[in-house]
């Protein structure tokens, strides 16, 4: 019975040892934030990339106009709109009145909630290094053969 129990003894020693190991491997560093919880040491998914944040909103009353929503939207997101080679086109986004369906949007990206808000007439483009993004006239009817 007693080499039984040295057995046991011996195999959780050795998967004590390779646990710690791993953990003492592992390229990932963690601080403890009180007594029982460790985080990790690292920015979140979306504090690197804010477009990919997860929202929920609705829009108040006085938000009548895509152009109104999307600014809305990015308030707080460091992301500004900025107008796109043509004036015509992004003044024509600017004023279309927001569809009462959109109201009302999430839990959703923020990259999707702007996109949805445009509607399929339009393609977003991002520029990362000025965090600007601006709306274009898409191809409708690519867009809808790819959904």
């Amino acid at each position: 019975m007693r080499s039984h129990h040295k057995q046991f003894y011996a195999m959780t020693f050795l998967a004590l040892g390779i646990l710690l190991s791993c953990v003492a491997a592992s390229e990932e560093e963690y601080a403890r934030t009180d007594r029982y919880t460790l985080a990790k040491v690292e920015a979140r998914s979306d504090q690197k990339a804010p477009l990919t944040t997860i929202v929920t909103l609705s829009f108040g009353a006085e938000i009548k106009t895509v152009g109104e929503a999307i600014t809305e939207l990015l308030q707080g997101s460091g992301y500004q709109w900025v107008a796109s080679e043509s004036e015509q086109s992004d003044q024509l986004l600017n004023t279309l009145t927001l569809p009462a369906i959109a109201r009302t949007l999430g839990p959703i990206r923020l990259e999707d909630a702007l996109t949805t808000i445009a509607g399929f007439a339009w393609a977003l483009q991002v520029d990362e290094l000025h965090r600007t993004v601006a709306f274009e006239i898409a191809d409708v009817h690519q867009k809808i053969a790819k959904q």
